[in-house]
Order: C-alpha cells, then sequence, then structure tokens
C-alpha cells in the first residue's frame, strides 16, 4: 500500500463550505502527475478546523475521484481516544484505505497512555494504521520501546516520523526492524547511513510540484549520484518560502498560482500569506517553472 510518493492534499473552500468541483480537479492533477497516494484531513488540508461531516465528504471525494487508482489515507488522529475513534470509524466507513494517526497533542500523555491510547483504536476499528510521530508539533514523542511494542497489534502497519534528532530517528527505525514499514516525512530528507530507506514519503510540496516530486524521490531511492540536484535545491528555496507562513497558508497559495480556479481562501485562525511571503513565493514558484521537468502547473 506505501510506496512512492504521498500527498497531504490541501482542501480548496467556496465561501463558507467545501469546493468539492476543485477538489476533485486537484487530485486529478495530482494523479496525472504520478502520486502514489493521497491523503486527506491532515495539518495540510486544515483538518483542525474541518467539522466531522467534513472530514468525511473529503475522504468519500477522494475515494470516488481516485476510483481505486491510488490508496487513500485519512488523518484521523486527535488528542482523544474516544474522538479518534468515531473519526478513524468514520474514514473506514468512506472508504479509506488506511489512517494515519498523529499523537495526541497538547495533553502529552506518557508512554503508557500513547500505548494504551494507539491499542485502543486498533482494538476498535478494522482498518489499517500509521503511526504518525511529530514531537515538533504534538510536544510529546513515541519511545522506540512503544513503538516496538504497538508493531505487535496487527492492524499497525506504518510509521511516520517527524522527528528531527538522528539519533532517535535511528533507534525508532531499529524499533520498526521488519515488521513496520518507515515512510519519509518529505522527499527531500536524508537517508540515515546504514538503514534501508523508507518505504514512501509524505510531500506537501507535491501539491505544487508533483512531478518534480516523484522524480526526485524515485532518484533519490536509485542512489547520491543520480539525485536530481537542481530539483532538490529548488525545492529548498521553495520550502523556505513556504515555510515564511503558518503550514497550509504558504502551500495554499502557490496552488492558486498554478491554477487559478483554486481559490488560495483560508480559515481562521490562518490568514494567507502577507506581501513579502508571497513576493517569495512568486519567485520560487517561478524558478520551479525553469527547471527541465518544469511540467509542475497543476494546469498542464
Amino acid at each position: 500500500m506505501l510506496s512512492g510518493v504521498f500527498v497531504p492534499l490541501v482542501t480548496p473552500f467556496l465561501g463558507t463550505g467545501l469546493d468539492e468541483d476543485s477538489f476533485a480537479h486537484h487530485i486529478e492533477m495530482q494523479l496525472a502527475a504520478g502520486v502514489s497516494g493521497l491523503i486527506t484531513g491532515g495539518i495540510v488540508g486544515e483538518g483542525p478546523t474541518l467539522t466531522p461531516a467534513e472530514s468525511t465528504r473529503l475522504i468519500r471525494l477522494a475515494v470516488e475521484t481516485a476510483a481505486g487508482r491510488v490508496p487513500i489515507i485519512a488523518m484521523t488522529g486527535t488528542n482523544g481516544t474516544a474522538t479518534t475513534i468515531a473519526a478513524t470509524c468514520a474514514a473506514h466507513e468512506a472508504g479509506a484505505s488506511a489512517a494515519l494517526l498523529v499523537t495526541p497533542y497538547y495533553n502529552k500523555p506518557t508512554q503508557a497512555g500513547l500505548f494504551a491510547h494507539f491499542e485502543a483504536i486498533a482494538r476498535a476499528v478494522d482498518l489499517p494504521l500509521i503511526l504518525g510521530n511529530a514531537p515538533r508539533r504534538t510536544n510529546v514523542a513515541l519511545a522506540p520501546e512503544t513503538i516496538n511494542r504497538l508493531g505487535q497489534l496487527p492492524s499497525i502497519f506504518a510509521l511516520v516520523d517527524e522527528s528531527e534528532d538522528a539519533g532517535h530517528q535511528r533507534a525508532l527505525a531499529d524499533a520498526c526492524a521488519e515488521r513496520l514499514w518507515r515512510v519519509a516525512p518529505d522527499c527531500r530528507t536524508p537517508f540515515l547511513p546504514g538503514l534501508r530507506p523508507p518505504r514512501a514519503c509524505i510531500c506537501a510540496a507535491a501539491n505544487i510540484a508533483p512531478r518534480l516530486c516523484v522524480e526526485i524521490w524515485r532518484q533519490r531511492l536509485a542512489g547520491p549520484a543520480a539525485l536530481l540536484r537542481n530539483g532538490v535545491a529548488s525545492l529548498d528555496i521553495l520550502q523556505h518560502a513556504l515555510d515564511l507562513e503558518p503550514e497550509p497558508a504558504g502551500v495554499k497559495y502557490a496552488v492558486s498560482l498554478l491554477t487559478p480556479t483554486f481559490g488560495p481562501a483560508l480559515r481562521l485562525p490562518l490568514t494567507e500569506p502577507g506581501p513579502a511571503s508571497a513576493a517569495a513565493i512568486r519567485v520560487a514558484v517561478a524558478a520551479l517553472a525553469r527547471l527541465p521537468l518544469h511540467q509542475t502547473s497543476l494546469a498542464s
């Protein structure tokens, strides 16, 4: 199920509701560019501002639009076990292929609490589950020992690790061993020496440059000598510009530059990029368009 580039989809809005036509068009452009999977409802998709009904609708739209061509992964993690179970059940009923569960945020549970949280979800929902370890966002990190225990649960099959400490990354990779597939947090992340490469990557920039992200990931797996270095450098510049604003404000603005029918509107408390950030994003997007592998426009 997990192989290649998975894109966490941005969510277009029309007034106070979802722009379903733009969402479906965006998916078609991603699939035409060769992405391997779609993710709905995460931070990039403004998941915290979506109602449960909207989250479920986005999953159904992705499932209907993809029509079996790629797997659909739903971000269903919350900081409450009961709400996460409810969201994951809804994702299952909507046709999601798997659910991605971030560690509970804000309340900072212990390792015992984290294990009990994920175990309860795994026992309550008959759906493949991916663990999300994002300590910079959640202020809590899965310990290798907890990963090892969770890996014994049949429905938990993969781990996305966003920790920045190389030692912790290596320990988590060792804990995954042969049982859990590892997923990189983006297509540019260097591989740790001595470890098998991750099975897949999650790349927010693929919303903007899907073909380039797919090619960079393919060449990264082929080895450093084959890496499309100009493409990586251009993506680095783009990511720096996107990081000037809270995610996904910059991503949605960049997509709107490439697809005029895709509106950059965000839901509060997020606001659209300021003038300086917008200018930096325009420069980065224009630089991408000049690459030999320039099919970054979602309208192409």
